[in-house]
């Protein structure tokens, strides 16, 4: 995994964190979606490809950013300061 790369998500979701607009889980941030609350999604790269193919349809609707994290699940977790793995999170408008 390219260290920017972890960077760049590690800083925008510790901004989003910090600003309480944090969605975690795919339940929480497809229910988000259909509300048009969200501005992005980020999934980790072992994200499953059915849920995958349900946050694309959700993406394509509602004009959302799409972000692969090329880290594993247990890796987003750690940055979002979780002792769970997260494979999707959202980031509201």
């Amino acid at each position: 995994m390219c260290i920017s790369d972890k960077m760049n998500v590690s800083k925008e979701v510790q901004d989003a964190i910090k600003e309480g607009k944090l969605v975690i889980g795919i339940d929480s941030v497809v229910k988000n979606l259909k509300r048009g609350e969200l501005k992005s999604v980020i999934y980790s790269k072992n994200c499953r490809q059915d849920l995958l193919e349900n946050l694309t349809y959700y993406q394509k609707n509602f004009k959302i950013d799409m972000k692969k994290f090329n880290g594993n699940s247990k890796l987003l977790g750690e940055i979002c300061g979780k002792p769970f793995n997260i494979m999707v999170l959202g980031i509201r408008k």
